[in-house]
């Protein structure tokens, strides 16, 4: 009886410990499941701080001694060239203006400055030479008589209708002949010229026959035409230089855009290189910056 319970005694502890044995194991095989070893742990480490570079440096692998080749380049900063046409039509309409945009300052004053000084003689020589014009056309209205002209056409020139488009009889070559000008119906500028430049017309000043005038208000005349002439082609020129002004500029402006873009093109040619390299059997990062003159 006594051997009988030892032996019910062992059984009990034998199927405890099978059980413990048992859970044990499963615990073991599920926690070996969760954890990695050191050298599990440094490769997945490794792994992933490749993976992070290899997106940074977007590059390729190289392999130390089998390629050179340039895989990225980037510029470091990004240079961006002036237009040459936007350059010449700026100074083409104001002159200065493509050269302030192509930053050349002094040019921007020196062909600003010389169309405005041109404008501002053509203004000032313009407006004195009409002044003058106002003055000789207002003498030649008080001091020619047209009638006195048509006058002279009848009496010394038999002309009946007093009109200068008729023939008259030529005396000295014996036969019928007409006048070379015919005075214009308005009072236009051929009609101030005319007036005073060609011997035909002097019969109309209302000093003409008298002696010892020697044509002085017609002389005075056209002294005062020809003033106003110089200054009127004095605004004339001026303008006439400020067209030179303008295109000058305009040619100028695009050669200075051109030198700025090769300046700026020179001094950007710097190109930076990231790449990986595999050396001694490890990935090394490379980074290498290139410029070109």
């Amino acid at each position: 009886m006594r051997e009988k319970g030892f032996k019910t005694i062992g059984f009990l502890l034998l199927l405890v410990f099978a059980l413990f044995s048992l859970s044990r194991g499963e615990t073991l095989i599920s926690k070996n499941k969760n954890t990695l070893s050191m050298e599990d742990r440094l490769a997945k480490n490794s792994l992933e701080h490749y993976q992070k570079f290899s997106r940074l440096s977007n590059s390729y692998f190289v392999y130390e001694g089998d390629s050179t080749e340039e895989k990225v380049t980037t510029d470091v900063y990004g240079f961006k060239g002036k237009s040459v046409k936007r350059a010449f039509v700026y100074s083409l309409i104001v002159p200065g203006a493509g050269e302030f945009y192509a930053n050349s300052k002094i040019k921007t004053v020196l062909f600003f400055g010389l169309d405005a000084t041109l404008w501002t003689l053509y203004f000032n020589y313009h407006k004195k030479g009409k002044n003058k014009e106002n003055k000789y056309k207002g003498f030649a209205d008080q001091h020619w008589i047209e009638d006195d002209y048509r006058e002279w056409l009848i009496d010394s020139l038999g002309i009946t209708s007093g009109s200068d488009q008729d023939s008259f009889w030529n005396k000295k070559e014996t036969r019928y002949d007409w006048l070379s000008h015919h005075l214009p119906d308005k009072k236009d500028q051929q009609y101030y010229e005319m007036i005073g430049k060609y011997d035909q017309f002097k019969f109309g000043w209302d000093d003409f026959p008298v002696p010892d005038t020697n044509q002085a208000l017609r002389n005075a005349y056209l002294n005062m035409r020809r003033d106003s002439n110089n200054l009127l082609n004095k605004a004339k020129y001026s303008v006439m230089f400020s067209l030179a002004n303008h295109i000058l500029s305009a040619f100028d402006a695009a050669i200075a855009v051109k030198k700025h873009n090769r300046k700026g093109e020179r001094f950007s040619q710097i190109h930076l290189q990231m790449r990986l390299s595999e050396r001694d059997d490890e990935i090394v990062p490379k980074l290498s910056m290139s410029m070109k003159f």
